[in-house]
């Protein structure tokens, strides 16, 4: 699983992942006025939007750590190569 890393900025697909999330969090597709059905005295969307936060959070965790190349990682193979 030594897969190549590269820069999200350039792979689509995240971004249209992100652009979903953000939507999602985002209240304008509520009606007007709309806080029923209360949930524990919590509007429904305020769960939705709480979840929404929460994918948001976990996929940038995933963004982070299996897609993003970070320079020191580049630095610390190139110090490896050097030693050999």
């Amino acid at each position: 699983m030594n897969k190549t890393k590269k820069e999200p900025i350039k792979n689509g697909k995240l971004w249209i992942i992100l652009g979903i999330i953000f939507a999602l969090i985002t209240p304008w597709y509520f009606p007007a006025g709309s806080y029923k059905p209360l949930f524990w005295g919590i509007p429904y969307w305020a769960f939705i939007i709480i979840g929404a936060s929460i994918l948001l959070s976990a996929y940038l965790t995933y963004i982070l750590k299996y897609e993003w190349q970070l320079e020191e990682e580049n630095e610390e193979a190139e110090e490896k190569k050097g030693e050999k």
